[in-house]
């Protein structure tokens, strides 16, 4: 149900009486006893004599004059908002609230989520385990090297894979987790060639626990110590874990953040992590993504001043431009780029020069669309600026939908390119009158042949078919993201035209009401399946689309679960010929058992 404010006033009382102010607080700052209350460092301000005094329920500071209850205290040092600090509270101290529950997470889903959360933390104990064993030898010297302290490695959760590839999963379902949530949480996964669920973190790597913003553990990196081609690998996206939304180390970092004004933004959590070690707390990883709205949103809370760290190299210079795409949707965050020297990362330069070396080079951070025109530019010569612009600046520019903010961006590449801003703006009007008829620009280069789309299964056509007629809010997006993303077998042409359904069911319009091609991007097959869906709107006007969504997974599951039980009966049928395989041949039994338990629960659900 939908909680109304009746409901949530309850909510809030149950909360107050079951929640200690005092307790909270003293977790991440220093209190002490005086005068009978309890007074500490101002969390909202800086202060070098404590003004901030505990009460009972309430806190007061005779400084910045910041009041509340332990609600307002959990929003202001955690920028979250009035419910997300309610359901915080709720989960942390474990208080029953119906008020919060609604049709989109029911009691089944919350219950999953939780059990997920045990999952996962259930394999960072291993992890943690196994780097303090005998085994962890080699991993905790690497990390001495790398300037951690063994305490700091224990504080920041480092982990060890184990020797053995299916090792971790056989010691979860030792403990009582299925196999289909193991993989589902990104710790296993299931071999093309055998079927066999083996561990998805495997040879020999360093484990980070990756947290959302709230402190939930949801997902984990790695990074090898051997001669891997993949060094740094992350769990696939999940029910919990969506890197487009997750600031990794922000539920650590928010309150250095806000004390601080400022957040020092890089690409990876050991860049993170080697910050926070050396004193630079108010430090967030976009986890290997471009900075997006989402993340933007997230620091904003915190505070409205952000420092990237780039290398400078054509990586750098090209995250720029997406970050200024981002940054325009987000105009309160002040973004500035500090480019650090001789191509150092941001571990190696503060491992280097410290704190005060990184603290040095604030004071010349630049505006990131200075930098974002620049970084284009420098190496250019002044015959080759007219077609950087064209090629790079003007198609970008094109995408941007705010004429204000158009016209300055146009008026700050003149001035840096030195180009006439009335020569930026007749190439900008070309650009999109060819794109309106389907020409291709003048400094466009012709298109490479592209290989043909392979089709699609039937069912997997209707599942597109119906996210491409959905309103706004009647699809699981998050459901629907976990298969296409870390399940299906498509083509990425099919990949591609669900990530441009998402983004418009996001931005709340309907994919039925855009032009074929800004969702074909080009893609012929792609416009001809998407032309056909136009013909028959009929075959997926459904009174419920989420449960005709959910009857579809639930089909694709039946198909899945299926085959794999097929390829482990043939398996089972090889090894049943020899005896040295029996504790294998039992081992497939087992799961062939659990599968079909499983495959007749979702027949049973999809036929009532």
């Amino acid at each position: 149900m939908t909680a109304g404010s009746g409901s949530i006033d309850d909510l809030k009382k149950r909360i107050l009486s079951r929640t200690s102010l005092e307790s909270l607080a003293g977790e991440t700052m220093s209190l002490r006893k005086q005068s009978g209350r309890h007074v500490g460092l101002c969390p909202f301000h800086a202060e070098k004599t404590p003004s901030f005094h505990v009460f009972a329920d309430r806190y007061y500071c005779f400084g910045c004059k910041a009041k509340g209850d332990i609600i307002d205290f959990v929003r202001q040092t955690r920028g979250m908002g009035f419910i997300e600090a309610l359901k915080y509270l709720t989960q942390k101290y474990g208080i029953e609230a119906p008020e919060l529950e609604s049709s989109r997470l029911n009691s089944a889903e919350r219950q999953h989520e939780a059990t997920q959360v045990k999952l996962l933390m259930a394999a960072a104990e291993e992890f943690r385990a196994n780097l303090r064993s005998a085994a962890g030898e080699h991993a905790r010297a690497y990390l001495q090297k790398r300037g951690f302290e063994p305490a700091q490695v224990e504080e920041f959760g480092f982990g060890l894979t184990p020797g053995e590839p299916w090792a971790l999963v056989r010691k979860l379902r030792a403990l009582g987790f299925a196999e289909r949530d193991i993989k589902e949480c990104s710790l296993g996964t299931t071999s093309e060639k055998t079927g066999r669920l083996y561990d998805f973190f495997r040879d020999n790597r360093v484990m980070i626990p990756i947290r959302d913003s709230q402190g939930r553990l949801v997902a984990f990196g790695g990074r090898t110590l051997g001669d891997h081609p993949a060094k740094y690998i992350n769990s696939r996206e999940t029910r919990l874990f969506d890197k487009s939304s997750l600031l990794f180390g922000f539920d650590r970092a928010r309150q250095p953040i806000r004390q601080k004004q400022r957040a020092f933004i890089v690409e990876g959590y050991m860049d993170v992590l080697q910050l926070w070690a050396q004193g630079i707390p108010e430090t967030v990883a976009c986890m290997g993504t471009a900075l997006t709205v989402r993340h933007l949103n997230l620091l904003k809370a915190a505070s409205t001043t952000g420092y990237l760290l780039f290398d400078g190299d054509s990586a750098g210079q090209k995250a720029s431009l997406v970050a200024l795409e981002a940054n325009l949707q987000v105009p309160e965050m002040k973004l500035k780029v500090i480019s650090l020297p001789g191509g150092m990362d941001p571990d190696e330069f503060v491992r280097e020069k410290g704190s005060a070396g990184l603290e040095a080079l604030v004071s010349q951070a630049v505006d990131l669309l200075d930098f974002a025109i620049s970084a284009r530019l420098k190496n250019a010569s002044q015959a080759q600026i007219p077609t950087l612009v064209s090629r790079d600046f003007i198609p970008w520019l094109a995408r941007i939908g705010d004429r204000i903010q158009k016209g300055f961006i146009l008026s700050r590449l003149a001035q840096i390119s030195g180009l006439s801003q009335g020569t930026l703006e007749a190439e900008l009007r070309m650009h999109l009158r060819n794109a309106a008829t389907g020409r291709a620009g003048s400094a466009a280069p012709a298109a490479a042949p592209r290989a043909p789309v392979a089709p699609l299964e039937a069912i997997d056509a209707e599942l597109l078919g119906h996210m491409y007629f959905s309103e706004p809010g009647e699809c699981d997006l998050r459901e629907l993201k976990h298969y296409i993303h870390q399940e299906a077998r498509w083509d990425s042409a099919w990949t591609e035209l669900a990530r441009a359904l998402f983004a418009t069911l996001e931005a709340g319009e309907k994919p039925s009401g855009l032009p074929s091609a800004s969702l074909a991007k080009g893609i012929q097959e792609v416009s001809v399946f998407i032309d056909e869906f136009k013909k028959k709107p009929a075959a997926f006007a459904v009174p419920d689309r989420r449960a005709a969504v959910g009857r579809i997974l639930g089909n694709i599951r039946i198909r899945g679960l299926r085959k794999t039980i097929e390829s482990l009966r043939m398996q089972v049928a090889s090894a049943a010929r020899s005896p040295e395989t029996a504790a294998e041949c039992r081992e497939l039994l087992g799961s062939i058992t659990e599968l079909t338990g499983e495959l007749k629960r979702l027949e049973g659900l999809s036929n009532p």
